[in-house]
């Protein structure tokens, strides 16, 4: 009878679990993880009912709630904790020191490219051999931080109120965090192993014990008219947009706030540009997000092109909805492929096994749609369309949601 794999007892990180790890045949850097985050939902508990802003003050608050994080993540990581402590610090010096017209600039350069000179290493000198849970998801959620209040404190020191939307204007950081807000801010034991994020303003808030009127929050919404948790999954969404919107929400806040609402021209490729190099260096990401620019920008022309058509009854609408629920479940599964293959040749072979036939369908769809476009604006008598271009004048927001 062959032998069960052997479980990887090794970690970074703190040995005092060892016993425990063997004893559930459970490796010790995931139990280190388990046993932080259990840890860490009765210190919340504890910090919220004991160190309360009355008792403690928003100092004391701030200490305790970063010695833990900072405890937490060499308890799980050992010295490779120090790439966090590294690229808080490295952007604090440029928090500090850079003007505010370039701050969100230099922020996002060094966290970015911290990050990214961590992820090289995972595939180049430790060849794809790292843990599990390595420190690599913490300095993901850190970057995130780091490069959001970046942008926050640009649009509240550096941009005039009138430049701002509505969701730029309410996150925008009005002052310079201290030493002490900054770090607590981004080693905080609520968030610095798994998330979520949240703005410094919120989390600010919640230290020095400002309490905010959930009717401010609903009107916010309101104004919004969006809802923050979508009522459905990836696994039943009708539209590629619709999956990515209810695949992971933090990340795709973050990504919306420093990329796509900020980007001057093709936001839709840069943001999934930069959601690719966020997840790190692996070639089979960078497949799947230049593979998934392809099939939004095709999902988009054709829900603008055709949808329209199905909605004169309900059976209509529901044979729809089915069709775009079905494709949108397949291109998903085409999509995340080569996320889970990582490496070049599984993926390309895995592509050729299935014809690339997302790959030539998307680009059929871009092409056709688009020459029948053209041909639409070619039928359009001049005389009207030298009346309307005095009416008619595009601006910013218009060009860049058609790119």
């Amino acid at each position: 009878m062959a032998e069960p794999p052997s479980i990887p007892f090794r970690t970074t990180g703190s040995r005092l679990f060892h016993p425990l790890s063997v004893h559930f045949n459970v490796p010790l850097d995931q139990v280190n993880f388990a046993v932080c985050q259990l840890f860490a939902l009765f210190a919340a508990f504890w910090f919220r009912l004991y160190l309360t802003p009355t008792r403690a003050g928003a100092i004391v608050r701030h200490l305790v709630i970063t010695m833990i994080g900072i405890y937490f993540a060499i308890f799980c990581f050992g010295w490779y904790s120090l790439h966090i402590f590294i690229e808080v610090t490295l952007c604090y010096c440029i928090m500090i020191t850079a003007n505010v017209s370039n701050i969100h600039r230099y922020s996002f350069v060094a966290a970015m490219g911290y990050l990214t000179l961590c992820q090289i290493s995972r595939v180049y000198i430790f060849n794809y051999g790292l843990l599990a849970t390595d420190f690599s998801g913490p300095l993901m959620i850190v970057t995130q931080k780091i490069t959001s209040l970046a942008f926050q404190i640009h649009d509240g020191l550096g941009r005039k109120d009138e430049e701002l939307t509505t969701e730029q204007r309410r996150l925008a950081v009005s002052a310079r965090p201290t030493l002490l807000e900054y770090c607590s801010y981004h080693l905080n034991f609520l968030g610095i192993l798994a998330g979520p994020t949240s703005s410094y303003k919120d989390y600010i808030a919640f230290i020095e014990g400002n309490h905010i009127d959930m009717k401010l929050i609903e009107e916010h919404l309101k104004q919004k008219s969006i809802k923050q948790f979508p009522d459905l999954s990836p696994l039943t969404a009708t539209s590629f947009k619709m999956c990515l919107d209810s695949w992971n929400i933090q990340t795709g806040a973050w990504l919306k706030s420093v990329c796509y609402d900020r980007a001057p021209y093709f936001p839709t490729a840069l943001t999934f540009i930069l959601s690719a190099l966020w997840h790190g260096v692996y070639p089979g990401y960078y497949f799947t997000f230049t593979t998934a620019i392809l099939i939004t920008l095709a999902a988009r022309a054709m829900r603008s092109s055709f949808r329209h058509y199905f909605l004169s009854s309900k059976t209509m609408k529901l044979g729809y909805d089915f069709f775009t629920w079905a494709s949108t479940q397949l291109a998903l599964c085409y999509i995340v492929t080569p996320f889970l293959l990582l490496a070049t040749e599984p993926t390309i072979k895995f592509y050729k096994s299935m014809y690339f036939h997302f790959h030539i369908l998307c680009a059929f769809v871009l092409l056709i749609l688009a020459v029948q476009r053209q041909k639409s604006v070619t039928q359009i008598d001049p005389a009207s369309l030298r009346t309307n271009s005095y009416n008619a004048v595009p601006n910013h927001q218009q060009l860049k949601k058609e790119q």
